[in-house]
């Protein structure tokens, strides 16, 4: 996955292959940021982060139950 370091938006291979830089903010804002590799597992800052006490609850097997 490639994504954009400016608006965030994320493109596969295939697609950021044809293109040096973001598309996006080439048509949006005439700006030039290039694509940045990110692992597929990583995920953004925000989205890993959890709530406090919104933990997901334990799970027991169901022949426990």
């Amino acid at each position: 996955m490639f994504r954009c370091d400016n608006c965030g938006s994320g493109y596969s291979a295939q697609a950021a292959s044809s293109w040096t830089s973001c598309p996006r903010c080439l048509a949006k804002d005439n700006a030039l940021v290039p694509l940045t590799f990110e692992l597929g597992w990583k995920r953004q800052q925000g989205e890993s982060e959890r709530v406090e006490g919104t933990e997901a609850p334990e799970r027991v097997p169901t022949a426990l139950r």
